[in-house]
């Protein structure tokens, strides 16, 4: 059995039996990395507030290739991210992060770029508003981190850049945008303007620090949610839990 040591941020904690309690990581060196707390709703001292939603740590594990479950020795609090925990909203956006994080990535796939982003985007949640198009950057980045970045930029079928103020067209199940013409006899579409499509690949390529400069259109804000729900649903094959608390807010 081996002894490991990395950054993690919880994404999921669940009680078991009468002490212990299992909980699922994303960390910086394995990907998600699901262990058992072992008398950790008994011990305040040893977890304090280590285990919660959204805390980012300092993680240390025992591990072996045969156990389904790694054994939590123990968490160094780095950030709990109080700020989250004070706003419903906040709450609301954080749980839906970390809902998509957890479904989207398998269980010991390393993806380093996608924990800097994760943490990144719950520091943003953090110190600023809390608007939802932190939610539309945060879905096409990660889908592009997994490798399912639709395609924007031109008609996947005929290969056509669209003209400016033409309609296109998005399937969530061709995995991207179809001309006038192509979108013929699809029955899966979406509309988009030209102007989503862009500010959807500027959400992708721009640096993660100047994120912040993007601004959303209303009409950019419906139709990205739109396209970008359904791609989500599309490759889970079911709608997330949290998507249903963001609804209830009114978001």
């Amino acid at each position: 059995m081996g002894q490991y040591k990395t950054w993690a941020i919880v994404i999921k904690t669940l009680d078991y039996g009468e002490s212990d309690r299992i909980v699922a990581f994303y960390t910086s060196d394995f990907g998600k990395v699901k262990g058992i707390a072992k008398g950790a709703k008994r011990s305040k001292r040893r977890f304090s507030n280590a285990l919660e939603l959204f805390t980012l740590s300092r993680l240390i594990f025992f591990d072996k290739k045969e156990s389904g479950l790694a054994r939590i020795e123990g968490c160094d609090i780095v950030n709990t991210f109080p700020a989250i925990r004070e706003d419903i909203r906040k709450i609301a956006f954080g749980c839906y992060l970390v809902e998509l994080v957890d479904e989207m990535t398998p269980e010991r796939e390393a993806n380093p770029d996608l924990f800097d982003m994760f943490k990144a985007f719950l520091s943003l949640l953090s110190d600023d508003e809390a608007e939802a198009q932190i939610l539309r950057i945060f879905e096409i980045r990660l889908l592009s981190l997994l490798g399912y970045r639709p395609g924007l930029d031109r008609c996947l079928h005929c290969n056509g850049i669209l003209e400016h103020g033409e309609p296109a067209h998005f399937s969530a199940q061709q995995g991207g945008l179809l001309c006038q013409r192509c979108s013929q006899g699809y029955y899966d579409l979406s509309v988009i303007s030209p102007g989503t499509a862009k500010i959807l690949q500027a959400a992708v390529e721009m640096d993660l620090s100047k994120i912040h400069r993007l601004k959303f259109s209303k009409q950019a804000l419906w139709e990205s949610e739109t396209i970008l729900s359904k791609f989500i649903q599309y490759h889970i094959n079911k709608e997330l839990k949290s998507k249903k608390f963001l609804k209830d807010l009114g978001m």
